[in-house]
């Protein structure tokens, strides 16, 4: 049920902590092994035996090649240490060296969220804060030593990374080089053998199209030989025959036939052989992958326990064979919708403990059109939750831009007028608030569905697998996510972090059914014996020259897919396709230091669908305290059990149920959806004026501003804009285009069309070569071949050097043209001194992640939010002045307000229930201001500081 399925959420991710504490022990203990056994130079066969099983035993603990988590965890375990800390001479007014190491350690978490090539591309590397320059290590220290490795390790960054992909991903090379405790390597070397045959095959059916074998053997006359020609392949107009009167002694070896093949010149057996190795990859990817996708899947799958009738007596194998797959109802994809789908109405306040059910006041509309009972799957099942959720987070959003339009009506300032006009653009932007409220609906539900799905991948994937470290990383993602608004981008994040995430969570194999894994068996069977059985009829019809014709061929096509398209393809998916997020990455490199200074709270972003107890639990394990972001993820409104005179109906969950050929269940679920998006729409109509939904919203949102002056200054207001105007190149559709055109398609047959679109590239310049060739009258020459190489090699390094050559004359025409003089003088503060910027990036890191407020070293002067400068809020009279003084007052007046709400919604508990069901240590921040902290900042113990009574997390009256 919807609050079964998120209530029970605490106890197993305190489990799941405890594993991953143990986790993280055991990798510190073999991490300890191995440096004792790597510092011993010599010894014994005794000793060298030893050192080889210690040596094996961690490249088993990595489960993986480059074992990137397992470095990351090994460098937050030197920054844990108090003398890394202590190593740190860290300036006056930047915190302790203690604050300064959780900066770091934050930052590596930041580069774990990220693709591995964009982890390590300098765009994206010079956003983080150079630590080692505004708080340098001492002299042989470990900080130091580290330093100095990470800077000599730059410059080859992408080129170890290369080589590390290609031995993790690659077919045949990860038989070699990777470990995998639940993919053993005969496995894999099995599955390069069918990959061997299945090109082999390949090769065959090729060859017969291009050159058709025995084609002149059987005529007898000139007439009929001269004028022979090929039926199929490159060379149709052509003579395929040629004419010997006399024979020579090569008889004795060969058919005495006079009609014989005609010998082709070095560019036509060039491109005959291209044009084979084309249509011997093109047949052959979509088998190995069809092979590799079914024995994988169902073949080495083991068998369910239900149908193991050899383990019990009275098993029956026909029963076994026959029965029916699991529901999908209890799958794992729809247990981890249900959890995000249950948390969101939680955060929304439309759940109460109740029969398992859902109500809430913004459901009424919902309640009245008869709701499906069954859904076809997971993303439907979404799908539902969001449009339940959708009013409520509408309403959310105009509150929030009902606060903008406050401020606007109250500031004069022309220049943070713009700033919050551009922040109402950015909010009607994200969530078309400003249009039609059908439309409004519409796009609420997309973005609703998008992160339940999101939320769901996290509980599905992570929750309670990986380590510590793997799992804050996917949470940073969801933080990340967030600002990835086109479901493109978030597509192409989410393929290639799960690439990444799978080199090092080795999991075992789903159980499948005893019928699924025997109709695989079969289609394994015949994809391999049937590809034998015809290589065995092809090669007894040839000669000896036509099978080491064939042979030759052969080999090529296999060098072609084993080390030029397996290769490419690698290539593109972790380099070329996460390129499409460099221009975003960039932009928004910490999602953790962007504010969100609203009264209203919108708990609706896939980091806040996660268990906040999970998180907490896991940034404990990893010793960091929570960033601010992480902590107003717990900002929700907790469900109350339902009074005994609560006689509203309730909503349950619809069954998961795939039927094929089924439109009856997807009819239903588009007319219950249609019908209350009508409903919804016309409730949101309503609620334009600012006085329907929340009548005291002018001086709640003064207060609220003048509580938190910092957040609300000028240069909050300023930084905040920057932070969230990204202005995309000029290009930016056209490859967001491409991107979807590839990401659209499931892992395999995307995978496949990759390869077959380099495949169609590759012979489009060899054919390219080939006429380049002939204009220079060297398609005769016997080096043809060497020719298409050199011509290969030549655009390669151009594809690789021309962006690099563009930008640098981009800098100098700017240079030329004085434009860089005119943007630092515009904007001086952008062109600082680079230990002046570090200083200042540093301070609002550790402000905005930690609350720890303090001035910069030589920045001219301490923040103007506290005494009276350009931080000083903007009050319409003498009263807002007042207001901004005594916000105590303010705060006790939100009860009295509240009072409307409550009787709006039907519900008579008083606010205190809120409170009592708030668990410690997890309650929000208070709608005041930021208190300073202390420069040691947060423990993960730390309680937080509790909401006003009547106040809920989201700073609004409590309903």
């Amino acid at each position: 049920g919807v609050v079964e399925g998120g209530s029970g959420r605490a106890g197993g991710s305190v489990a799941g902590g405890s594993v991953a504490g143990g986790t993280l022990a055991g990798a510190s203990v073999a991490a300890g092994s191995v440096a004792a056994a790597s510092a011993k130079s010599g010894g014994s066969r005794k000793s060298a035996r030893s050192k080889y099983a210690t040596q094996s035993a961690s490249k088993r603990r990595s489960l993986g090649t480059n074992a990137r988590h397992d470095r990351l965890e090994e460098k937050l375990a030197l920054r844990r240490d108090a003398s890394w800390a202590a190593s740190r001479q860290v300036s006056g007014g930047l915190g302790d060296a203690e604050a300064v190491a959780r900066v770091e350690q934050h930052q590596l978490l930041v580069s774990a969220a990220l693709p591995p090539y964009l982890a390590v591309t300098p765009q994206v590397r010079r956003r983080q804060i150079d630590l080692d320059k505004i708080a340098p290590p001492g002299e042989g220290t470990a900080a130091h030593a580290e330093a100095r490795r990470s800077r000599s390790t730059r410059r080859t960054a992408i080129a170890r990374l290369t080589t590390k992909l290609l031995k993790a991903d690659h077919r045949i090379l990860n038989t070699i080089f990777v470990y995998r405790e639940h993919e053993s390597r005969p496995t894999r070397v099995f599955l390069a053998w069918a990959t061997l045959v299945l090109i082999f095959w390949a090769e065959a059916v090729a060859a017969l199209y291009v050159s058709p074998y025995r084609l002149c053997e059987g005529l007898k006359s000139e007439h009929n030989c001269l004028e022979a020609k090929a039926p199929t392949g490159l060379f149709t107009s052509r003579g395929q025959c040629e004419w010997h009167e006399n024979r020579d002694s090569s008889c004795r070896r060969e058919p005495c036939d006079k009609c014989r093949d005609r010998d082709p010149s070095a560019s036509q057996e060039t491109l005959e052989n291209s044009w084979e190795a084309f249509i011997c990859v093109l047949v052959a990817l979509p088998c190995v992958l069809l092979f590799e996708y079914v024995w994988l899947t169902w073949v080495r799958a083991p068998v369910r326990e239900k149908d193991r009738f050899w383990a019990t007596r009275d098993g029956s194998w026909l029963a076994a064979a026959t029965a029916s797959e699991d529901p999908a109802d209890d799958s794992e994809d729809v247990r981890a919708v249900a959890a995000a789908g249950a948390h969101l109405l939680e955060n929304l306040g439309q759940v109460v403990k109740r029969d398992a059910a859902v109500v809430g006041a913004d459901l009424s509309d919902a309640l009245r059109v008869p709701q499906p009972e069954r859904v076809a799957s997971a993303a439907a099942l979404a799908d539902w939750y969001a449009v339940l959720a959708s009013v409520p987070c509408a309403r959310l959003v105009l509150r929030r831009r009902r606060e903008i339009e406050d401020a606007l009506d109250e500031s004069e300032d022309p220049a943070r007028r713009q700033h919050l006009e551009f922040l109402r653009r950015d909010l009607d932007r994200d969530w078309h608030c400003d249009r039609a409220p059908r439309n409004f609906v519409r796009r609420v539900t997309t973005q609703l569905s998008a992160a339940i799905l999101l939320a769901a991948r996290y509980e599905e994937k992570f929750k309670q697998h990986g380590s510590a470290l793997q799992r804050s990383a996917a949470i940073y993602q969801l933080l990340l996510v967030q600002f990835l608004d086109k479901p493109t981008e978030r597509g192409v994040y989410r393929r290639c972090m799960d690439m990444d995430f799978e080199r090092d969570l080795d999991e075992p194999i789903k159980p499948v059914s005893l019928r699924a894994k025997v109709v695989a068996c079969f289609v394994a069977a015949f994809l391999i014996v049937g590809p034998i059985a015809f290589l065995l009829f092809f090669g007894r019809n040839m000669t000896k020259s036509e099978q080491w014709d064939w042979w030759k061929v052969a080999m090529f096509a296999i060098a072609l897919i084993v080390f030029v398209v397996e290769p490419l393809r690698i290539l593109f998916l972790n380099f070329v396709l996460p390129k499409v997020l460099l221009p975003k990455i960039k932009h928004y490199s910490d999602p953790a230091q962007i504010a969100t200074p609203y009264r209203t709270r919108l708990p609706v972003f896939s980091v806040d669908l996660v268990d906040p107890a999970h998180v907490a639990e896991t940034f404990d394990d990893l010793g960091l305290p929570l960033p601010r972001r992480l902590r107003e993820a717990g900002a929700v409104v907790l469900p109350r059990a339902a009074g005994a005179d609560d006689d509203r109906p309730s909503l349950k969950r619809p069954t998961v149920e795939f039927r094929a050929c089924d439109v009856g269940g997807g009819a239903e679920r588009w007319k219950w959806r249609r019908g209350v998006r009508g409903r919804q729409a016309a409730a949101l109509a309503a609620l334009g004026d600012g006085a329907v939904d929340d009548p005291a919203h002018r001086r709640a949102n003064r207060a609220h501003r003048a509580a938190n002056a910092r957040d609300w200054s000028d240069a909050s207001l300023e930084e905040l804009r920057e932070d969230l105007d990204f202005r995309p190149p000029v290009l930016y559709p056209a490859v967001l285009a491409v991107a979807m055109v590839v990401n659209v398609l499931p892992p395999v047959a995307e995978e496949m069309v990759i390869e077959e679109g380099l495949n169609f590239f590759i012979q489009f310049g060899v054919q390219t070569a080939a006429a380049v060739l002939a204009l220079g009258h060297l398609d005769a020459s016997p080096y043809v071949a060497l020719y298409i190489a050199v011509f290969f090699v030549v655009v390669a390094l151009v594809l690789s050097y021309l962006p690099v050559v563009l930008g640098k004359a981009k800098k100098n025409a700017r240079k030329a043209a004085a434009l860089a003089e005119a943007r630092i003088a515009a904007k001086p503060a952008d062109f600082l001194d680079p230990a002046e910027a570090n200083a200042r990036r540093l301070q609002r890191a550790l402000s905005m992640l930690y609350d720890q407020w303090g001035e910069i070293p030589g920045g001219g002067g301490s923040d103007d939010d506290d005494d009276g400068g350009d931080g000083k809020v903007v009050a319409s009279d003498a009263s807002d002045a007042d207001d901004a003084d005594d916000v105590a007052a303010e705060e006790s007046k939100w009860a009295e307000e509240s009072k409307w709400a409550r009787a709006s919604s039907g519900s008579d508990s008083d606010s205190d229930d809120v409170e009592a069901g708030s668990p410690a240590g997890l309650s929000p921040r208070p709608s005041g201001g930021l208190s300073p902290r202390s420069s040691g900042g947060l423990s993960p113990k730390t309680p937080l500081p509790r909401s006003p009574p009547g106040v809920t997390g989201h700073g609004l009256p409590a309903q």
